[in-house]
């Protein structure tokens, strides 16, 4: 059997750019990158806007809340003031009415006294 022979594979080389084209492309990455580290400095900053609203929303969130618990507090003591108020114009009918009956009784009373004086 005859040993074959090894080829080595040839290797094409790639072609070589221009220097105007390759100090054009180092150019362009380089714009490239400052763009990317730029927006990556804007989001950067961006997300640590949003997360300062997040912290505001839950801070007014926790702000109204308490409002609200206040409020409906507000409204229970109002409730409460208003049945005592009714009550309250309850008595002064019954008292005034009362009032009325003993003045009536006490004029009646100065009648008979008067009638009796006469006699």
């Amino acid at each position: 059997m005859a040993k074959k022979k090894r080829m080595k594979a040839k290797r094409f080389k790639k072609p070589r750019a221009s220097k105007k084209f390759s100090k054009k492309i180092a150019r362009d990455k380089s714009m490239i990158r400052e763009a990317l580290t730029d927006l990556s400095r804007e989001i950067s900053n961006i997300n640590k806007e949003k997360r300062k609203v997040n912290e505001q929303m839950r801070g007014s969130d926790k702000t109204l809340e308490t409002y609200r618990e206040f409020e409906k507090q507000l409204q229970q003591r109002i409730a409460k003031l208003m049945e005592r108020e009714n009550l309250l114009k309850e008595r002064r009918k019954k008292l005034s009415s009362r009032e009325e009956k003993l003045v009536d009784k006490l004029s009646k009373v100065e009648k008979v006294k008067t009638e009796l004086s006469e006699i």
